[in-house]
């Protein structure tokens, strides 16, 4: 029996032993493991933000607060940071990935949210987005179904405000401008897609708004003289 229960009380103190040397603070963080295709980031920003956390307590090391820090960076769309025995720490970083421009300095991704990086002078040729911020998924979704629409008259959108007043304001890049308002907007858009190839050349040719915030047809308002190329 005696046998026995020293058999126990030493696979016991074993147990704690290993535990102890498992949990123990001094094991550290000394290897760090990026995953994800990185484009924009710059491998000194993450440098930068993980390097404090090397020589830290495997346990005791703050995974939100660190989170929190990678999340800040201008590119970062997602991130994931966890640890793995017995000493790394792996992050999993996942890129903003923009598909047009917001307002004047920012970027929507492809979930219409906003972001905001420090330079956006490589993204001029986007479509420009613009209204309230709450607006922003909408608006992206909206840019599509416009820009389908529009694709029929082979036009391309160069920017789209939706105003205060319910308004949309859509710019394209022959530079004329289309205004259409919220009420029948999709019977009012289809009237205009129809009727446009009927309209006399004189009118498109000089076109420069159009105008179908009106439940019976819509204005076509021209370029004034001074406006139009001299050769014309």
């Amino acid at each position: 029996m005696k046998k026995n229960l020293s058999l126990a009380l030493g696979l016991v103190l074993l147990a704690l032993i290993t535990a102890w040397v498992a949990f123990s603070p001094a094991r550290v963080i000394t290897e760090v493991q990026l995953n994800g295709d990185l484009e924009r980031l710059k491998p000194a920003e993450i440098e930068a933000l993980v390097s404090p956390y090397v020589g830290q307590s495997f346990w005791r090391i703050d995974l939100e607060r660190l989170h929190a820090d990678i999340l800040h960076l201008d590119w970062v769309y997602k991130v994931k940071v966890k640890r793995r025995w017995p000493n790394k720490l792996i992050l999993e970083i996942t890129e903003q990935k923009p598909v047009a421009r917001w307002s004047e300095d920012g970027l929507l991704n492809q979930e219409g949210d906003i972001f905001y990086p420090y330079d956006i002078d490589s993204f001029q040729r986007m479509v420009v987005l613009d209204g309230s911020a709450i607006q922003s998924r909408a608006l992206l979704q909206k840019l599509q179904v416009f820009q389908d629409a529009f694709s029929r008259l082979d036009w391309t959108i160069d920017s789209m405000m939706a105003q205060p007043d319910g308004v949309w304001r859509i710019h394209f890049l022959s530079g004329a401008t289309l205004l259409l308002d919220n009420e029948d907007w999709q019977g009012k858009l289809d009237r205009f897609i129809r009727a446009y190839p009927k309209t006399q050349q004189d009118l498109r040719k000089f076109a420069h708004v159009f105008d179908l915030r009106y439940s019976n047809g819509f204005v076509i308002k021209q370029k004034t003289p001074q406006s139009r190329p001299a050769s014309e």
